[in-house]
Formats: C-alpha cells, structure tokens, sequence
C-alpha cells in the first residue's frame, strides 16, 4: 500500500476515533442489563395461553458475582428502565467500534512502519556509498 493512504487511513480513522469518544466521554444514567420477554402458560386449562396465546411478562437479566440474575419486571417495561438499559447498549456498542478501529490503526502503523522498514545489510551497504 502507499504511504500515503497509510496515512490518510490513519488519520481517518483518528478522526472517527474522536467522534466516537465524544459521545462516551459524559455518560447519561444507565443500566447494564438486558431485557427479555418471556411467555408462558399460567396452568389454568380455561385459560387463552392453554389455547396457545401464552402470557408475556418482562425480566431484567444481569451478570452479578459471576452469575446471570433474573428479575421480573412485569408486563410492561417502564419507559425510565428501557432508556437507560438502551444507553448502556449503545455506550457498549461505541466501546466495542472504538476498539475495532484502534485494532485498525494499530494495523495501519505497523503496515507504515513496514513499509520504512530496511535490513541492516541493506542499510549497511547504502551508507558505504553516501
């Protein structure tokens, strides 16, 4: 590749690098969870869910000491909950998109510096002539 696009490239990805770190940098309240619906059968054979129509009710899921821990929440999630469980969504998704381009500009460096990159042979036996 050219060293010059090896530049640029980097310095593309700096830029998206920084935009993505504004949004990070003063995070809103959040919650680091997941929401999942889940339907089942109450056992009552009169009931709808008997004929298929399954009751919906909502669980909070999170990691705590090393385990999955469920929560219910009821049949509808309160607007407060889903916003701040979709905040820490989207800041884990930003995290992981910053890591994906320092991964790349750690690749681009390393091609730059290639591309500069001589044996001592070769630089040995230019030296002698300069």
């Amino acid at each position: 590749m050219d060293v010059s696009k090896l530049r640029q490239n980097i310095i593309r990805l700096d830029q998206q690098r920084r935009m993505l770190l504004q949004q990070v940098l003063r995070p809103s309240p959040m919650i680091g969870a997941s929401l999942y619906q889940m339907r089942r059968r109450c056992g009552n054979p009169r009931c709808k869910c008997a004929r298929g129509d399954l009751h919906a009710s909502w669980y909070l899921s999170r990691r705590q000491q090393g385990r999955t821990k469920l929560t219910y929440i009821g049949r509808i999630v309160p607007d407060w909950l889903a916003k701040r469980i979709g905040r820490y969504q989207r800041h884990q998704k930003i995290l992981a998109w910053i890591r994906k381009i320092d991964a790349e500009i750690s690749i681009s460096l390393n091609k730059l510096r290639d591309e500069k990159l001589e044996s001592f042979e070769q630089a040995h036996k230019d030296r002698q002539w300069s």
